[in-house]
């Protein structure tokens, strides 16, 4: 069961990873309800083999896995596939609400990852990751805006552009930026 359970991760990480591109493809060829229902079986498929955590990522996976999967199902049951243009933008508010309620909690979501490395930190790194959790969270208000800007100028092929590839460059390159901080910050 176990690998099966892998299985089905990486194929449903891939196809959310993809789910710009596939959205794209699926109305240049005509086959969206085909697809939205492909989507919807993955995110099912997903939710079941999801591990049973009740930590704050697998509350967020579950969450934004039931999201796209109502998403979907709106739709399919509506035949107005202009829902699906806006789980980019649910994410990204789901994960700035998520970033920003850890800023008041005793620990914030970037110091407790860090805590999995070093679990002794100093008060110099807690401030830290309290301003990457901030800077995150102005990435997530930024980044949504720009996709919902895409939904709503209704341009498939800016909105899968920049969903579907130039958003990935952008975190790429926020991680990139942090971690080079990150080491001299250290030193």
């Amino acid at each position: 069961m176990n690998k099966v359970r892998l299985i089905i991760k990486a194929i449903t990480s891939l196809i959310l990873f993809c789910y710009p591109l596939v959205i794209y493809l699926s109305l240049k060829y005509q086959v969206i309800n085909f697809a939205v229902l492909g989507i919807a079986a993955l995110l099912v498929l997903r939710l079941i083999t999801l591990p049973n955590l009740i930590s704050n990522i697998g509350w967020l996976t579950k969450v934004t896995t039931c999201l796209g999967l109502l998403l979907a199902l709106i739709s399919w049951i509506f035949n107005k596939f202009q829902f699906l243009l806006y789980y980019p933008v649910a994410t990204n508010v789901l994960f700035l609400i998520f970033f920003g309620y850890s800023l008041y909690q005793p620990q914030n979501i970037i110091e407790k990852f860090a805590r999995l490395k070093d679990d002794n930190l100093p008060v110099s790194a807690i401030n830290y990751t309290r301003k990457i959790t901030i800077c995150w969270c102005l990435f997530f208000i930024l980044n949504g805006s720009i996709a919902l800007a895409t939904c709503l100028i209704n341009d498939m092929y800016w909105w899968t552009m920049y969903n579907g590839l130039i958003s990935y460059i952008l975190i790429g390159i926020l991680m990139g930026v942090e971690w080079i901080v990150r080491q001299k910050v250290k030193h």
